[in-house]
């Protein structure tokens, strides 16, 4: 006799894969304006916090060390962007947005200005790995959410099948 197989109960909608309705246009419209602003808030402060560094001396000598903490804002902040983007419109296209808005600040942060003043500089390793490090979250965390959407519920996803040899 085979024992009858466990039932599951229904976890509801994933918050990820849901669409807002129709009466909540305007709050997804919000959603996307808050990410977008965020987005260009975070990119000006990551760019002020690149030049963080510990100074000391020794011998006579001064020494210091980049802190990474602009980096590690980026990392964190552009994938939390990224899905909280995704959560609020429904949409994982609509990621675009606060990446755009994010590196247009990085962008004019790295360009000189008439007076030749310049945020990120080239001799600054966390600066340059943090433009690097925020463009590359916004995109690996859009493709994940993109994978993610495309499982139907039940869908244990692709795996490998063996043929039967």
């Amino acid at each position: 006799m085979n024992p009858a197989p466990p039932i599951e109960a229904d976890p509801g909608p994933d918050p990820v894969r849901a669409r807002p309705p129709r009466s909540g246009r305007w709050l997804t419209w919000l959603g996307g304006a808050t990410a977008v602003g965020l987005a260009v808030v975070s990119a000006v402060w990551e760019a002020f916090l690149t030049p963080v560094a510990v100074t000391w001396t020794s011998g006579g000598h001064a020494h210091s060390v980049r802190l990474p903490v602009a980096l590690l804002c980026a990392i964190v902040g552009n994938a939390g962007l990224t899905w909280y983007t995704r959560v609020v419109t429904g949409r994982v296209l609509t990621v675009m947005l606060p990446f755009l808005a994010w590196t247009t600040p990085m962008l004019f942060a790295a360009s000189r200005t008439r007076e030749g003043d310049l945020v990120l500089t080239s001799n600054n390793w966390v600066g340059i790995g943090t433009m690097f490090a925020g463009a590359v979250t916004f995109a690996a965390t859009a493709y994940w959410l993109a994978l993610r959407s495309l499982r139907r519920p039940g869908d244990p996803g692709i795996a490998f099948r063996p043929t039967g040899r």
